[in-house]
């Protein structure tokens, strides 16, 4: 009752206890970060974003992982919205997903470090699901920027993680494992995980689960649609991604790069038809 009475007569709290500064400043380069990260269509404020969430990581905290996963997606943004830095992007991703994930799934860690690049993906559980697919998103896009062999070099342990990643939670970044996998099987025979059929499957899968990122019908028609020498198919995807809006204002920066590859497309059209 005490209690009660000092509350209704507008008694002050007891003080919280002061953080240290040391917290206090990261937590505020976080939340700069955050607000930045927001405004990632204007490359200046995505530069920001990452030096703040760079400059809350070190020294690097393995007891918290969630700064590693907003620079391992704004560097995948990066490399998406500014194809001249996407070689060094697509490396500063794999770097920081790897660092959540050997907090998050520590078995996954030890199996590769005993070399079963393969087989590690299957030791992450649900609360490694993010990191896995940045990282392997990043890994295959990372080997694509060098060539052919290097893709090559990576493939299984890239397909391995995505899958993984696609049945522990298909809809991170907007059905982002299943519109990876739909636009990597459409470049792979179906002998070693490719074919028509598994991409539209994948593609699909991602449509249902991230409607309102323009992303995934760009991936379709820059792989299968070439893949199926669709033309007429193929012009009509982009022309549809070129006009449409934002279903969901959270996807606008991934639509406007979207877009943007959308007219890429268009203009390679003769080549890939």
């Amino acid at each position: 009752m005490l209690l009660l009475a000092l509350a209704l007569l507008g008694a002050t709290a007891a003080p919280t206890p002061p953080q240290p500064h040391g917290a206090t400043t990261r937590a505020a380069r976080i939340a700069r970060g955050d607000l930045a990260f927001a405004e990632r269509g204007d490359p200046a404020r995505l530069a920001e974003a990452i030096a703040e969430w760079t400059a809350a990581a070190e020294p690097h905290r393995p007891d918290d992982p969630a700064v590693e996963l907003r620079l391992a997606r704004a560097e995948a943004f990066r490399a998406l919205a500014d194809p001249a830095s996407a070689r060094a992007a697509w490396v500063a991703s794999s770097r920081a997903a790897e660092r959540a994930l050997r907090h998050l799934s520590p078995a996954w860690g030890e199996a590769v470090e005993k070399g079963d690049l393969v087989g590690a993906p299957s030791r992450v559980g649900p609360e490694g699901a993010e990191p896995l697919y940045w990282l392997a998103l990043a890994t295959w896009s990372s080997a694509r920027e060098k060539g052919l062999p290097a893709l090559l070099a990576v493939k299984d342990p890239a397909l391995a993680a995505m899958e993984r990643a696609a049945s522990l939670d298909g809809a991170v970044d907007c059905g982002g494992p299943h519109r990876a996998l739909g636009a990597w099987a459409a470049a792979l025979p179906a002998a070693v995980g490719g074919g028509v059929a598994r991409s539209r499957r994948h593609l699909e899968q991602a449509r249902v689960l991230g409607p309102g990122c323009l992303l995934t019908p760009v991936a379709e028609a820059g792989s299968l649609l070439v893949l199926l020498q669709d033309r007429a198919a193929f012009d009509r995807m982009l022309a549809e991604v070129e006009g449409a809006g934002d279903a969901d204002p959270r996807w606008a920066p991934e639509n406007e790069v979207a877009r943007r590859q959308a007219r890429e497309l268009r203009a390679r059209a003769a080549r890939l038809f």
